[in-house]
Formats: C-alpha cells, sequence, structure tokens
C-alpha cells in the first residue's frame, strides 16, 4: 500500500516535469531568435511558427499526462520511513477534481524521535518535511471541464530537529 502511494507521489512530481517540457517544446512558450547560418550569419524561421513575435507564456497548453516508466521499484523509500529515527506513515490524499486524483501525504508516527535501539528520545523533535508541488485542478465551464495549475504543499518523509527554546525575558 505505502508502495503505491509512493508512486503518486513520483507521479506528481513528474507531471512538474512534463509541464514544463511540454510548455518548454511549445512554440508559444519558446522564444523564437533567428539561429546563425553558414551562408548569410542567420537563419529565418520558418513561416508555419506561430506568431514569432509574442514572446509571452502562453495561458493555456497540451499536456499528454500519461506516465511512462511508471512501474519504478519504491521498496527502498519505503523502508527509509520505517528505518528513520523519525519513523512516519502515509496518508492517501484523494481528490477526484485534482490531477492526480490521490497523493501520498507523510505524517510524523511520534513527536518525539527514537535512538538507534529503537528507545525514544524527547531531546529531539520529530518534523514533518514538506514540499510544495503543482496538481491540475479540473474546473467545470459550461460542458467542457478546463485546467488550472495549482501549488499544493504535501509532507514527504520527517526528521529529527532539536526543539525550539524560547527563552522569556
Amino acid at each position: 500500500m505505502a508502495f503505491a502511494s509512493y508512486t503518486v507521489v513520483f507521479r506528481s512530481l513528474l507531471l512538474v516535469l512534463v509541464l514544463a517540457l511540454t510548455v518548454r517544446s511549445s512554440p508559444h512558450g519558446r522564444a523564437a531568435w533567428p539561429r546563425p547560418n553558414k551562408n548569410s550569419g542567420s537563419e529565418r524561421l520558418s513561416e508555419d511558427c506561430l506568431n514569432q513575435n509574442n514572446l509571452k507564456f502562453p495561458t493555456t497548453v497540451k499536456v499528454d499526462i500519461r506516465f511512462s516508466n511508471s512501474d519504478h521499484d519504491f521498496r527502498t523509500v519505503h523502508d527509509v520511513s520505517n528505518r528513520s529515527l523519525a519513523p512516519w506513515d502515509y496518508r492517501l490524499d484523494e481528490d477526484p477534481n485534482r490531477f492526480p486524483q490521490v497523493i501520498a501525504d507523510a505524517k510524523c508516527r511520534l513527536s518525539s524521535c527514537v535512538t538507534p535501539l529503537g528507545q525514544k528520545d524527547h531531546s529531539l523533535n520529530s518534523v514533518p518535511i514538506q514540499q510544495e508541488i503543482l496538481v491540475l485542478r479540473r474546473e467545470q465551464r459550461g460542458c467542457l471541464p478546463t485546467y488550472r495549475l495549482e501549488k499544493k504543499v504535501i509532507t514527504v518523509g520527517c526528521t529529527c530537529a532539536a526543539p525550539v527554546i524560547q527563552r522569556q525575558s
């Protein structure tokens, strides 16, 4: 179960990469500059390029959300969550109007840390490690669904940290 949930986290991070590459390879998202040519010094861009003078980022792009290589082995990641001195468990955050629909979110098991022998160490705090990711939010506009990018903060694991001490004056 935890392997599948980590796969979902990996897929959401991969989505960010796919979006960046899609925008980068789009003629709307790329600056159109003349390239050097052997003969004349510069080569003109093809006439079929869309709106060569508009260098602004597009407001809409097409994205293929299918994943290749989605069958990676994440057993070592699951193993780390159990071997950590600040162990954590995953819970699944499900939202049918978001892509990805399921995101694994970590939750620290303890407020303190444990020693390598498994005993509680109250001198350290177990704190979440958070990461901001991009997701697609589905919104219905008339008969057609539209998607917009949205930021989401998820917890990817936990670590040990010295407690915050506030001194009273």
